[in-house]
């Protein structure tokens, strides 16, 4: 193993065993509302992996994206952009995507630059939602009943408010006692882990499958462990065929 080769595997193990536990709780209270002691968690980790990936080799993109976070998260604490659900949003969704720019970085050499440039962009709104609507309001799921099993289609990009998710718990209880639940996130960008829980809350009683989730909603996904509850399958046939299962 080369000097860079010990130097990316001792980073990693201090991001799972150090810093992604760190990142979690900061998470958990910006969820809760509570930013200034969420972002006083977060700024120690996040400050690190922005120096260390700036000094290892091919992980640079990842260490100027992580300064763009920071930049945002310094603005929410210092009032200059607003604590509003969307703004907690952006903030949840860019830490998130740090550890997966980071996890690509390790395994490929490239990134989704298309996903990084679209939240840089909003970053730098100062808070200002720039190339995309408003779908706070919006009702974000849509279901869809077959023979032996509901599916739920997520019909929003970003799904993290507390009104967004009062409105799938709505649609849930609404369930006729179904054997088999499916989520297709085929159009929605990223989901705050609020949004697993909730599915998973339905596990005891039902089979669970998941579809058509980007890479930044499997970050999510399995960074939470909610691979315990449901599945995740190729398409929605494999699902109905219980056939096809990636994860």
């Amino acid at each position: 193993m080369s000097e860079d080769d010990s130097l990316v595997e001792e980073f990693f193990s201090e991001v799972n065993d150090k810093y992604y536990p760190q990142v979690l709780e900061g998470i958990d209270l910006l969820d809760e509302q509570r930013i200034e002691e969420g972002i006083e968690v977060l700024s120690r980790p996040l400050h690190t992996i922005k120096g260390v990936t700036g000094f290892m080799s091919g992980f640079e993109p990842a260490s100027t994206f992580t300064h763009k976070v920071e930049d945002f998260l310094k603005k929410m604490q210092t009032g200059e952009v607003g604590h509003d659900l969307m703004q907690i949003a952006l903030a949840i969704e860019s830490v998130n995507t740090i550890f997966m720019l980071i996890e690509q970085l390790r395994e490929s050499g490239c990134f989704d630059k298309a996903l990084t440039d679209d939240i840089e962009s909003r970053l730098s709104g100062e808070g200002q939602k720039t190339g995309a609507a408003d779908e706070s309001g919006v009702n974000p799921i849509e279901m869809e009943e077959l023979d032996d099993a509901q599916v739920f289609n997520l019909k929003v990009s970003r799904l993290y408010s507390s009104e967004q998710l009062k409105m799938v718990e709505e649609s849930l209880q609404l369930l006729n006692s179904p054997n088999k639940l499916l989520f297709d996130f085929e159009i929605t960008m990223s989901v705050g882990s609020a949004l697993f829980e909730l599915i998973a809350s339905y596990s005891d009683s039902c089979e669970i499958g998941i579809t058509g989730m980007n890479s930044h909603c499997t970050s999510t996904f399995y960074s939470w462990g909610f691979q315990r509850y449901m599945t995740i399958f190729d398409s929605r046939k494999s699902f109905l065929n219980n056939t096809g299962v990636r994860g």
